[in-house]
């Protein structure tokens, strides 16, 4: 069974010969640029410079050579202009403060402020934000549509802007050639499942384009605007989605559409505003990918958003990521046992906001052994950390999890010796939202 039959053969919950995984084929299953450089310097590839795609987030495209020492049975599609309206084509060297060394897209050029962060101007406006220390993407202050009370305003921006808002919605005969002469190269060298980084998302986009509290503003005091702006929005992204997919569509084999419903506590909005606003555009969404391509929809949303899984799988989607089991009611057993026939998990592997930063390695392959037991049962599970790895994660804790997940996920007895006592005692240890405390406890008694 090579990669790509085995990520299907796990989407179709079909028996596989070990547990898939994804080694930061996505925006959302990546690896931070600082982490990814520590990684290469302890395996002793310094000859590998990162490249990178998400200069945004700072994620970088992970190496073939890493991607086979970690069983990655995924591998990136990115998009042309994946973030800040800058094209991916041709690239520079860059030092990070540092002392990082990477490659970044020729036109990335931010300026450096008074304090040592980096800045993004667009059309002599500061549009974003990010620290010097690296460890985190840029974060956005400028919303053009923030004060916009009328459809005039809202179709008159959409007609005539170009830049970072919108690069990642429209697609450009320019990515065409690009994708399709990208896309050829990833299926000449391997065999591994080629998943779009494609994104196409609403709710976030609107609280980009509006501001978080003009989105729910609007919802709530001005319903109308809120629906022809998420009406305008939605349109644009299908008109990028059939172009992109009739021509690249036969390439792909998973589709990352990603759009976060959920925080620690709870959903973003009550279900009926979901119904009601976002609901459409999702559901539109969903079925062009599936009318436009064979592939399978993989839907990243962080957070806590049980209430909404069978919403989404009543829309298609095929497999949910990043299942922050720390977040209210996310549960891995109840998730799995609710839902596990109906979707595919793909996530929630090694605990990131604990255990991957601050645990040891016996620590880490605890932690991914409970959870394989539970999520990997009867397939239907792909293997990543929950969301991308952090800066601060220590290279050996990186290895750790990944050799826990390539060792647990070819020992099928011990997979599926998860007994009913374990999950158990787990439960009443509230083990997922203190993954480390109980591991620290139980290594000490």
């Amino acid at each position: 069974m090579n990669s790509k039959e085995r990520i299907k053969a796990a989407i179709r919950h079909e028996e596989t010969d070990r547990v898939p995984i994804d080694v930061g084929s996505t925006g959302v299953t990546g690896i931070n640029l600082i982490a990814y450089s520590n990684l290469l310097k302890y395996l002793n590839l310094t000859d590998i410079k990162p490249k990178i795609f998400h200069t945004w987030s700072q994620i970088p495209e992970i190496s073939d050579t890493i991607l086979d020492l970690f069983h990655s049975d995924t591998v990136t599609l990115p998009r042309h202009k994946m973030s800040l309206g800058i094209a991916n084509e041709r690239f520079k060297e860059w030092k990070y403060p540092d002392g990082t060394l990477c490659l970044v897209p020729e036109d990335y050029n931010p300026n450096v402020n008074d304090s040592g962060d980096f800045e993004w101007f667009e059309n002599g406006i500061r549009i974003a934000e990010a620290p010097a220390e690296g460890t985190h993407g840029f974060t956005l202050f400028h919303h053009p549509l923030k004060n916009a009370s009328t459809t005039k305003e809202i179709d008159e921006w959409f007609d005539h802007y170009e830049g970072n808002f919108l690069a990642r919605i429209h697609v450009s005969d320019e990515e065409i050639k690009w994708a399709d002469g990208y896309a050829k190269k990833l299926i000449g060298k391997t065999n591994r499942a080629v998943v779009s980084d494609y994104f196409a998302t609403v709710l976030e986009n609107a609280q980009g384009i509006l501001g978080w509290d003009t989105t729910y503003m609007h919802m709530i005091a001005e319903p109308k605007i809120a629906s022809y702006f998420f009406d305008r929005l939605t349109n644009e992204i299908i008109v990028g989605l059939k172009k992109y997919l009739k021509n690249i569509g036969k390439y792909i084999d998973v589709f990352l559409v990603a759009d976060d419903l959920g925080h620690q506590r709870g959903p973003m909005m009550k279900m009926e505003d979901y119904k009601k606003f976002i609901y459409p555009c999702h559901k539109q969404i969903f079925q062009t990918i599936h009318d436009y391509s064979e592939a399978s929809i993989l839907f990243h949303t962080c957070g806590s958003i049980k209430e909404y899984i069978p919403t989404l799988i009543d829309m298609g989607v095929d497999c949910l990521n990043t299942i922050q089991t720390d977040a209210e009611n996310m549960n891995p057993n109840e998730l799995k046992s609710e839902f596990g026939k109906d979707i595919t998990f793909w996530g929630g592997g090694v605990d990131s906001h604990r255990v991957l930063p601050f645990g040891t390695s016996k620590q880490i392959y605890e932690d991914v052994k409970y959870r394989l037991q539970i999520l990997s049962k009867d397939s239907g599970y792909i293997f990543s950390s929950i969301h991308n790895i952090l800066g601060d994660v220590p290279p050996g804790n990186i290895v750790a999890a990944f050799s826990a997940a390539f060792e647990l996920g070819n020992n099928k007895d011990l997979l599926n010796s998860n007994s009913s006592q374990m999950i158990k005692l787990l439960n009443e240890s509230d083990y997922w939202k203190h993954p480390l405390e109980y591991l620290n406890k139980i290594s000490t008694d």
